[in-house]
């Protein structure tokens, strides 16, 4: 997969789809304080380098210091950037799971899908904040009737957005996930004997655990670091 969106100050959100990005879970502090952020705070924080899309990280790192030279406000005065790598998980194309479904096996935890909660960690918002979730591959399940011994077939989106609330908001993370296994449950479990399940992916917003710092970088990058 080839992506590089970079966020300063630990903010918001990149442009992979949901559930793509390795789990970064935080601790409960963390969680009840990501709410303590206003919303200006917030919008500060972040600040996101399209421009670094499928480059290598060191070339992104010439993108972002070029930005902070021209800019140093921007970055919180510091006299360099503190950069930190995240790995996402890699993109499989659909016509290389249908011919080697085990390729799933390479990937950690490819049965998971990610919820991009709030910043109160309550309700799915979606990583584009319309509450629609999606997957990242081929689900493949066993299936006697076919050649192969196996049948895959792509899964999802799904819409967890709850119109009939008060106001409308994003349903919760408990109603979302039981939605999903719900629809798919007759694909249960895959020809690998996992089961579709789902994992909190809240927005990596700072803390008190971990103050605001405008002079961090976070490179979400791929197996070949771009």
């Amino acid at each position: 997969m080839k992506i590089a969106a970079v966020l300063t100050a630990a903010a918001a959100t990149t442009t992979v789809a949901s559930g793509n990005l390795l789990r970064d879970p935080k601790t409960v502090v963390q969680k009840q304080n990501d709410g303590a952020l206003t919303e200006g705070q917030r919008r500060l924080a972040t600040q996101v380098f399209d421009s670094c899309l499928s480059l290598h990280m060191n070339k992104c790192k010439q993108i972002i210091d070029a930005a902070h030279a021209a800019n140093p406000a921007a970055f919180g005065n510091v006299a360099s950037i503190l950069y930190i790598t995240l790995k996402v998980r890699p993109v499989l194309l659909t016509a290389d799971i249908l011919a080697n479904p085990d390729l799933l096996l390479d990937v950690p935890d490819y049965q998971l899908i990610g919820l991009r909660t709030d910043s109160d960690n309550t309700h799915v918002v979606g990583i584009k904040g319309d509450g629609i979730v999606t997957y990242p591959y081929s689900w493949c399940v066993t299936d006697a009737a076919e050649a192969t011994g196996y049948r895959c077939q792509e899964i999802g989106p799904w819409d967890c957005y709850d119109e009939l609330a008060t106001p409308p908001t994003g349903q919760t993370f408990v109603q979302c996930c039981n939605d999903i296994k719900a629809e798919t449950g007759h694909l249960m479990p895959d020809m690998h004997g996992n089961y579709l399940d789902c994992y909190n992916s809240p927005p990596p917003l700072e803390n008190l655990e971990d103050p605001l710092d405008l002079g961090r970088v976070y490179l979400h990058i791929d197996a070949n670091n771009r």
